[in-house]
């Protein structure tokens, strides 16, 4: 389960393994912490880690996991790109046919590579897993094998632009002045440029409209061209609403993520007033409002932790109660509702 640095203890064993500044691995899964491991995922600047819970991983549905190795290279190839560290146009490509390989295979995304990186790394890991939302997204709308390469090509790159904005305003805790929040709004414009500069006659005209084109918006309210509705390319809008997913469900250095149900629920709202309708119905199809580990509060005063999706009834999953083990399958059992997911003060006192 996902808990803030700020709330570990010593004795709390790592789920997933963490990564630096660098995408350099920090500390493995299954490590267990002591206070000078604490101190130095604070140093290093990571925001949050998944640690084992109340409930054993092994009791879990999971399909087979897409491989982290994969993503942290996509990451760490985003990063050299930037750097220009020998890493072409060319290597971008390939990195996301691996990617792609990955999910036509049928391996799921367990969890936000954002959420195992230090925060240093947040443009690269929040750009591989838009890519790979919008790849699935894609997939569901019937792309075929060129269409989905050159969305993904454009989803990875889609915020390099921000590598060039100052990090104190990208990071500032407070609220943004008209001229920041400016500077901010010209990073789609500066990211197009840094791959038109770096070799963008080699990926698709549609790839690069989707760097230029994510923060559009169906009634025009976006950046940077006010673009509407049918003005907006398709690629595009499909990276709109995972770079809105991803970024809303990811803890930050400037606030703390939301919950996902939360972002479902306002993304099932905006279907053709900021999102295409389409678009937001075949991304929702993708993910879950509740994913399996999250630990919640039932209508009838009792905890558990989801283990499986009932895909018909996304908000009514299977769900273990804490600690007596009994199964409850919320698509059956219809008088019992969800009624809220646990915040991290109360997770950590169901840790032993």
């Amino acid at each position: 389960m996902k808990l803030p640095i700020t709330h570990l203890k010593p004795g709390m064993k790592l789920e997933k393994p963490v990564y630096g500044s660098c995408g350099e691995l920090l500390l493995n899964r299954g490590i267990v912490l002591t206070k000078r491991y604490i101190e130095a995922l604070r140093k290093n600047n990571v925001l949050v880690v998944e640690i084992e819970g109340p409930v054993p991983f092994d009791e879990i549905e999971i399909k087979e996991e897409l491989s982290l190795t994969v993503r942290i290279n996509a990451m760490q190839q985003l990063c050299s790109f930037v750097k220009k560290d020998n890493v072409s146009v060319a290597d971008i490509k390939d990195t996301v046919e691996a990617l792609l390989e990955e999910i036509l295979s049928g391996k799921e995304i367990i969890d936000h590579l954002v959420d195992l990186c230090s925060a240093d790394l947040y443009t690269f890991a929040h750009s591989v897993d838009v890519c790979m939302l919008s790849l699935l997204c894609g997939m569901k709308l019937g792309f075929n094998r060129e269409k989905l390469l050159a969305l993904g090509i454009g989803a990875i790159l889609h915020d390099l632009g921000k590598t060039l904005i100052d990090p104190q305003i990208l990071n500032k805790p407070g609220k943004l002045t008209q001229q920041e929040f400016e500077i901010i709004m010209t990073h789609p414009l500066k990211g197009w440029k840094l791959v038109e500069e770096r070799g963008g006659d080699a990926i698709h005209p549609r790839s690069k409209k989707v760097i230029l084109n994510h923060h559009e918006r169906y009634d025009g309210s976006g950046y940077p061209r006010k673009l509407k509705a049918g003005e907006i390319d398709p690629f595009s809008a499909i990276c709109a609403v995972a770079d809105v997913y991803n970024a809303m469900t990811t803890d930050r250095v400037y606030r703390k993520a939301f919950p996902a149900h939360e972002v479902y629920e306002m993304l099932l709202a905006s279907g053709n007033a900021k999102f295409d309708k389409d678009v937001i119905h075949a991304f929702l199809s993708c993910v879950k409002p509740y994913p399996v580990g999250t630990l919640v509060k039932l209508s009838n005063s009792k905890v558990a932790c989801v283990v499986s999706q009932n895909d018909s009834l996304p908000f009514r999953p299977k769900v273990k109660v804490l600690p007596s083990g009994e199964i409850l399958d919320l698509e059956r059992e219809l008088s019992v509702v969800i009624e809220a997911v646990l915040s991290p003060e109360e997770i950590k006192d169901l840790i032993p």
